[in-house]
């Protein structure tokens, strides 16, 4: 049996525990009344048997190439979720970290390591010529991002940029783009703001010679984390499974929302943190 033990903050959430290939989640008494996720209340059943594992999921790259990557580069014996989150779930999406660590908040902090300017244009050049190269080994990084295209996370503090640990939160999404790309992207933010949906904030930034499309996390407040999840954690799905219309309208409704014109702006993803609505650059 495998456990992985969920952190909000100083807060002990509960701890997921795998047997098999089936993954269930237990909350702690310290958890509070918000669930980890709508798949997963508080009480009563999942939303479905394989929610807890799509909800470890969704957290790591859809690629299976970067997570083998990721696994040969930390010495790990495969790719499932619960390996390759122990190693890098320091800092992910939402307010949720995670350790096999039981006493993770107690650790001593350790002192944060900057990204010199030079660094983060030679890791976009890295990533843009190695879509797998997702990670700088040489600051050992503990997070991990979904989707399918490459990217990294780093926390933006005084001036200077710095690489993500537990104790000191990402703030900004870097991908590597072209800046017809990213103009594209840009105007679809735009779109979604007219129609009243509130969308990240998102640039495009060129260290040194390399373009980059950097977005302000929307699951961030003010530098701390904030709950959140992706519609595919909410309806307890994999990366791989589709969102059917029907789910996801059940879903708004859940939330009292009028579910957005999802056509009109396909490239954009749709995210929950807490009750409210956000979009981001599809990842």
């Amino acid at each position: 049996m495998r456990e992985l033990y969920a952190f909000a903050g100083r807060r002990r959430m509960g701890t997921f525990r795998q047997v098999g290939d089936q993954v269930d989640f237990t909350y702690a008494e310290t958890a509070g009344p918000t669930p980890i996720s709508l798949s997963l209340p508080r009480t009563g059943p999942a939303l479905s048997p394989g929610a807890a594992r799509a909800w470890l999921d969704n957290l790591l790259p859809a690629r299976e190439e970067v997570r083998r990557r990721w696994a040969r580069e930390r010495g790990l014996p495969d790719t499932e979720p619960m390996t390759l989150l122990a190693s890098y779930g320091d800092d992910l999406a939402g307010a949720v970290s995670l350790s096999a660590d039981p006493d993770l908040p107690w650790r001593r902090a350790p002192h944060p390591v900057e990204a010199p300017l030079p660094e983060i244009a030679t890791r976009l050049a890295a990533l843009r010529n190695q879509p797998t190269s997702w990670l700088d080994q040489r600051a050992r990084p503990r997070f991990s991002l979904g989707g399918h295209r490459g990217k990294f996370a780093l926390r933006r503090a005084s001036g200077k940029w710095f690489w993500p640990t537990y104790e000191h939160p990402s703030t900004h999404i870097l991908r590597p783009t072209t800046p017809e790309a990213a103009t594209q992207q840009l105007a679809d933010l735009d779109l979604a703001r007219a129609r009243e949906i509130p969308a990240t904030r998102t640039e495009l930034v060129t260290f040194g010679a390399q373009p980059a499309l950097v977005a302000e996390r929307w699951d961030r407040l003010g530098g701390r984390r904030i709950h959140a999840e992706t519609i595919r954690q909410a309806l307890g799905l994999r990366p791989d499974e589709d969102v059917e219309p029907g789910g996801v309208r059940d879903l708004f409704l859940r939330l009292g929302q009028a579910q957005p014109p999802v056509d009109d702006i396909g490239r954009i993803a749709f995210l929950l943190a807490g009750d409210r609505v956000v979009v981001a650059p599809r990842r």
